[in-house]
């Protein structure tokens, strides 16, 4: 049920958002009496189990205002919220976290592997592009292909292009340009790609997930498997950057942090995420602490949770649009799979490639959790 927040019942934390990821935030809140406002329409997925709906747009700034008059704590559920609107609502007297000076620099591209660079850390090699004429210099310093991405609002593979030539790279980069020129990256020849979640809390306490494998298709998450079947030594120095690299960006609550290994063993840090993530929704069943349980207890201040597995091993699945038309899930067959944990996100509507659920599930080898896994999403038939 969502109720109408007022300035005489405050909400604990407000979500600048209210899609999947800040239903999942709202969902973890609940067992602990939080309660938590959204903002989005009653409709979206957060906005069926939120405690409160605040009627708006995260894109509109006054809208983001309203939300901050009625929560003690403002966070995310994507980096794209204007940095301007969530420092005028820190100047209000509501604290943002992660803080809006963060977000502004980490909803960059180019700004946030600046940041990470500063940080000591490695990143791919990289430079701006102003211009389309910028291209054919770009492959000289850079080398074919290029992977050119939008500086904000790119996700999913959205806002993404390779390009194994000047030309090719001359054609993709008007669609990507938002007027303040294009990140352009070496092309890495990784192994893997990985990933960590990363709690901070406000109290400086920190704890970092098990570091995971990210199966990637056409840029779009498909599969992680927990934790990565990787050489100890590389493990551990993967999660030594990711514990770095959410410090660099001073993530508070949850940070995700995707990165590549390279042949060699090599880790670079390719992204960060300043708010829960989808390589993280494993952790609501297969770890002590989910990552929004987590979320929550960091930008609020409270002690952060154990993060370990609960299991050898876990795996998720995501369910992706196959199709367009009206969301019809094979409930019964999906529940029929022993093991296999489903969450849908109750949209209405299907899409291609659009995430609309995502099934979990535990074993004793990753190999055996991603089977059952994969069973029980095939069986959502979507």
């Amino acid at each position: 049920m969502t109720t109408t927040p007022t300035d005489e019942a405050p909400y604990d934390v407000g979500i600048a958002g209210a899609g999947q990821l800040a239903r999942m935030t709202c969902l973890a809140a609940w067992p602990l009496g939080l309660r938590v406002a959204v903002l989005g329409d009653p409709a979206e997925p957060a906005g069926l189990v939120a405690a409160g709906v605040v009627r708006g747009d995260w894109r509109d700034p006054a809208a983001v205002a309203a939300l901050g008059r009625v929560c003690r704590v403002v966070t995310l559920e994507n980096e794209f919220v204007d940095a301007r609107a969530l420092a005028a609502v820190e100047v209000a007297g509501t604290p943002v976290r992660p803080r809006a000076a963060t977000v502004a620099v980490v909803q960059d591209k180019a700004l946030q592997k600046d940041r990470l660079v500063s940080a000591g850390l490695p990143v791919p090699r990289f430079l701006v592009a102003d211009r389309p004429s910028d291209m054919a210099a770009a492959g000289r310093d850079l080398g074919w292909p290029l992977v050119l991405k939008s500086r904000t609002l790119g996700y999913d593979g959205y806002g993404n292009a390779n390009c194994h030539t000047p030309e090719e790279a001359m054609a993709a980069m008007p669609g990507l340009d938002r007027g303040e020129g294009v990140l352009v990256e070496a092309w890495v020849p990784f192994e893997r790609e990985l990933a960590a979640m990363v709690a901070r809390s406000t109290t400086g306490e920190e704890a970092c997930y098990p570091v995971v494998e990210t199966v990637q298709r056409d840029h779009v998450c498909h599969e992680v498997i927990a934790p990565a079947e990787i050489d100890p030594a590389v493990r551990n120095r993967a999660q030594a950057i990711a514990q770095a690299a959410a410090a660099a960006g001073e993530g508070l609550g949850v940070m995700g942090v995707e990165m590549f290994l390279l042949r060699d063993g090599g880790v670079l840090v390719n992204e960060l995420a300043p708010r829960p993530h989808n390589s993280g929704h494993y952790t609501i069943e297969c770890c002590e602490t989910s990552q929004f349980e987590n979320h929550l207890r960091g930008v609020l201040g409270m002690p952060l949770g154990p993060v370990n597995l609960r299991a050898p091993a876990g795996a998720m699945v995501n369910i992706l649009g196959t199709a367009s038309g009206p969301s019809r899930p094979d409930l019964p067959a999906a529940l029929a799979v022993p093991g296999a944990h489903l969450h849908l996100y109750d949209k209405a509507e299907v899409r291609v490639r659009r995430k609309m659920g995502h099934v979990t599930a535990m074993a004793a080898t990753p190999a055996e959790a991603l089977e059952v896994a994969r069973h029980g999403a095939r069986a959502v038939a979507l």
